[in-house]
Order: structure tokens, then C-alpha cells, then sequence
């Protein structure tokens, strides 16, 4: 038995556990910015690339060049992949890694082994997380170095303003919303070191703060003039705070609000009962089962602790060490919800990177709880095998199934049509025509102009090409007189709206 506890406590043997899921089950439906991503490292050295690549991007400074060498290199070992999986490998690997500094961090912190598994395994688990360490994002990478930042600011360690101002600059360029995180660990390197004097503590703080300053502006200007060949403060600055021009940035109180909640919902549970349609076999019919009876063991758990749980609740008590990870998990959490209140609140995946917040929290919650009258009924790993369940069975499995995305179904139809070099116009960038042209390498795609172009050869129109000459009376002709017979090509099934038509110029 201790032989085993050693096992299960061990953070490399459940890195590595966590690892081994993620990889076995990567996701077909991909994040939009994924493809761009894969599609912007395959095109360096493509001179007819269109448009011109640069793998410099101020949102993600270095995640391009991150997936970049890392793609370059599983291709140098003889590793036949394309970016696209690449980059779900590496997400899934440091995902793992997370998971494996969230456990020392919760182990460290709550002084409990079964706690801080259950709980790591619940961070891992958790819908919106688990999907996106099987895709290819820059949120991932970012939140690894979040969780090492605050591993460095946790209480009775040595104070290294410099070190976490490093691991927190890191954080920043694999994403740059980790820079709302700054007030955590300023003032975690502020409440280190006991008893050292004020000016010390302020000291710690300053010069985390500066040497971070430094080096994300020096980054920032850096990528900068390597994207753009010129330097210019205002243009700098506007390229910085840039954003997706499709991004919904309209405010509203109470859809802000009904976003707000939801999101966190989704945090830790996704998926729908109808994914399962088509999937049923003998192994998932066995996690059927296991599902249930984890959900029933849950509810009986909670039941024969229920007369005493009024009591205890009464009894909260946290070590001094405790509050403080309290007040930094708080700071954490609380400095996103704010800001993700009013900032894009309806993308539920910029809220896993204060998700390990919610994690401490809650690890706090059952840590102040005290034992007197308690029945050891494993409540916990009741309710996370029950959330972890779910969320494979309802999510996480049908999502590697490609039938289970119509757009990369419809995708990879089209290469009965398309041979390479075949020509494809498109009237603007959209996330659809990104994962059709992905998937159909060797295809050569073009921003329609404005006469559809006239040359020997036939060529394919795009759903926002088609959209913008339907919508003159001229175009509408043209495109009646030029279509080819037999050659439209359709998904629009309410969710999902492809179009293609092959035309004679």
C-alpha cells in the first residue's frame, strides 16, 4: 500500500499519466487560430505563400516560432506529421507539465497527497482545459509558465524577483494576457521572505516589476521590427493592444454577466449526451457504467456526511501559510474575472488561465474543513472521476472523430475534387476557408479581386467569393454564366455554412 501511495503521489509518474491521455486523444475540432498557426509554420520558405508569412504575432510574440522548432524538429527525427499535430503534441505535453506544477503546488500548499491528486486531476480533466491541451493554442504554454511564476512566489520560499520576473516574461510572449496576471506575483514577491523589513519587500517588488518591464518591452520591440522592418512608437503601440477586427466587443451588462457564468460552468464541464450518437461500443458502454456509479457514489457521499457538514462549516480554519496562497489564488482569480467581465466574456477558453485559481480555491475550501465527525468516504475522487467521465465521454472522445466536425469532413471530401495547383479565390479571410486550405495541400488560394479574373484555366470560388458577386445584380449574372454544372459543393446544416463552385473564366 505505501508503495503505492508512493506511485500515485509521484508528479512524474502522473505527468506522464496525463501526458498519455492527452496524446491518445487529440482533438479534431480544431480552434480556429490553431490552423493559422500550423498553416503560418508550413509556409516559412514558401515564397508564393499568400498572404507573406511572419511568424511574429503581438497576441502570441513566440508560440509561432515555439511550434516552429518543434515541428521543424519531429520532421528532422523522420517524424512524418504535419504542423497541425505537432503543435497538439507539444500542447499536450506541456499541458501535462502543468498539471504535474499545479500538483507540487497544491501538495506544497494544502499538505495533503490526496487532495492535491484528486485536484490536479480535476484541473487536468476539466472540459474547456483538457480539449485545448489537445489542440494547437498559445494558452497552454502560457499558463505552464503561470503556474511556475507562482510556484516561485509561494510563502517560506527564498524570494527571486528576477527569476520569476523571467518565468512570468516567458509567460507573457507565449500569450499576452498573462500580463493581467502582473499583481499576483508583484505581490507575492512582496509577502516573501517572513519577517524581513518593508523596504526589503518593496525592493523584491520593484525590481520584479522593472526587469520584467524590460524585458517585455524589449521583446515586443524586437518582434515588432522584425514584423513590420521599421520602428514607430505609435504604430508599436497599436500593434501591441491589436485584436482579431471580427472580435464582438460591444458591452452589455446582463449578456456580460449570463456570459460571465456560463463561462465558468464550461470551465469544467462540456460536451453533449447526442456526441455519442454513432460511438457506442463495449468499451464506452463500461464508462457508461463507471459514470453512473461515480455519480450515485458522489450523491451517497455527500449524504452521510450531510449532518455534520453545517458544523464543520463552522469550524473553517486555514494555516498562516494557507491564507496567504488564499489572498494570491484570490488576486488571481479575481483580476480575470474583472477584466474578462467586460473583454470578449463570451470566449470560454481565455479563462483557462486563471483556472488553476479556481482549482486552489477550492483545494483551500476542503482544506479548512475539519475532520471531527467526518466519514472517510472519498467524496472527491468520487466527484472528479464522475466530472472526469463525463467530460471524456461527452466531449473529449467524440471530438477525435473527424465525422464529428462537419467542416473537416467536408474538408477532406474536397480532395476528390481538388489536385495540386488547383486555384481557389475568396472574398476575405474567414476560419473556414483557413481549415479547408489546410486540409487541401497544394491548393493555391487568392483574395478575389474585383472582376473575377480571366484566365485560361478553370477555378474555384470560395463561400465569401461566391457571397460578394451574388450580391450585385452584375455579379449574380456573371456567376450564373460562369458557374460549372455539377460542381457546387455544400455544407449548410444550420450550423456550419460552405459553399465552393468550380467556374469557367
Amino acid at each position: 500500500m505505501r508503495k503505492l501511495r508512493v506511485v500515485y503521489s509521484n508528479p512524474w509518474v502522473l505527468g506522464l499519466f496525463v501526458a498519455a491521455i492527452y496524446l491518445l486523444f487529440p482533438t479534431k475540432v480544431y480552434y480556429w487560430d490553431g490552423i493559422v498557426f500550423a498553416q503560418a509554420i508550413e509556409d516559412v520558405g514558401n515564397t508564393s505563400a499568400m498572404p507573406p508569412i511572419s511568424l511574429a504575432h503581438p497576441n502570441h510574440l513566440i508560440y509561432n516560432f515555439a511550434g516552429y522548432f518543434f515541428y521543424r524538429g519531429l520532421r528532422a527525427l523522420g517524424a512524418n506529421v504535419r504542423a497541425i499535430t505537432a503543435l497538439q503534441i507539444l500542447n499536450s505535453v506541456l499541458g501535462a507539465g502543468c498539471v504535474t506544477i499545479l500538483f507540487l503546488i497544491l501538495r506544497d500548499t494544502l499538505r495533503s497527497t490526496y487532495f492535491a491528486v484528486c485536484l490536479a486531476f480535476l484541473f487536468a480533466f476539466s472540459a474547456t482545459w483538457w480539449k485545448f491541451s489537445t489542440d494547437a493554442n498559445a494558452y497552454i504554454p502560457s499558463v505552464l509558465f503561470l503556474l511556475v511564476s507562482f510556484y516561485l512566489v509561494l510563502p517560506d520560499r527564498k524570494a527571486r524577483p528576477l527569476l520569476v520576473a523571467l518565468s512570468f516574461f516567458v509567460a507573457m510572449c507565449f500569450h499576452e494576457l498573462a500580463v493581467v496576471a502582473y499583481p499576483v506575483f508583484a505581490l507575492g514577491v512582496y509577502l516573501q521572505g517572513g519577517a524581513i523589513a518593508i523596504r526589503r519587500r518593496l525592493r523584491n517588488a520593484i525590481v520584479f516589476s522593472v526587469a520584467a518591464f524590460v524585458l517585455i518591452v524589449g521583446a515586443y520591440a524586437v518582434g515588432f521590427y522584425y514584423t513590420t522592418g521599421a520602428f514607430d512608437v505609435g504604430r508599436f503601440l497599436r500593434w501591441t493592444a491589436s485584436y482579431s477586427p471580427d472580435a464582438d466587443t460591444r458591452f452589455n451588462l446582463w449578456s456580460n454577466f449570463g456570459y460571465s457564468l456560463r463561462g465558468q460552468v464550461r470551465l469544467f464541464f462540456g460536451g453533449r449526451f447526442n456526441l455519442l450518437h454513432g460511438l457506442i461500443n463495449p468499451g464506452v458502454l463500461l464508462l457508461l457504467v463507471l459514470f453512473a456509479s461515480a455519480v450515485l457514489g458522489f450523491v451517497l457521499a455527500v449524504a452521510l456526511n450531510l449532518r455534520t457538514l453545517k458544523s464543520r462549516l463552522r469550524n473553517l480554519r486555514l494555516a498562516p501559510r494557507q491564507k496567504t496562497v488564499l489572498l494570491l489564488a484570490l488576486v488571481w482569480a479575481g483580476v480575470y474575472l474583472a477584466f474578462l467581465f467586460f473583454w470578449l466574456p463570451q470566449n470560454t477558453f481565455y479563462r483557462v488561465i486563471y483556472l488553476p485559481a479556481l482549482i486552489l480555491l477550492l483545494g483551500l475550501a476542503l482544506s479548512a474543513l475539519p475532520t471531527i465527525g467526518y466519514r472517510r468516504t472519498f467524496a472527491t475522487a468520487l466527484f472528479v472521476s464522475a466530472v472526469s467521465l463525463a467530460n471524456f465521454l461527452f466531449l473529449i472522445y467524440p471530438f477525435s472523430h473527424v465525422e464529428k466536425y462537419p467542416p473537416l469532413e467536408f474538408a477532406l471530401h474536397l480532395r476528390r475534387d481538388w489536385s495540386r495547383g488547383t486555384s481557389i479565390f475568396y472574398g476575405t479571410q474567414n476560419s473556414d476557408a483557413a481549415l479547408v486550405r489546410y486540409f487541401n495541400p497544394g491548393t493555391h488560394w487568392y483574395v478575389l479581386p474585383d472582376q473575377p479574373p480571366a484566365t485560361c484555366d478553370p477555378y474555384w470560388l470560395e463561400t465569401t467569393a461566391i457571397d460578394r458577386l451574388a450580391g450585385t445584380p452584375a455579379g449574380g449574372r456573371w456567376l450564373e454564366s460562369h458557374a460549372r454544372p455539377g460542381t457546387w459543393r455544400e455544407l449548410n446544416n444550420g450550423a456550419y455554412r460552405l459553399r465552393f463552385v468550380q467556374v469557367n473564366p
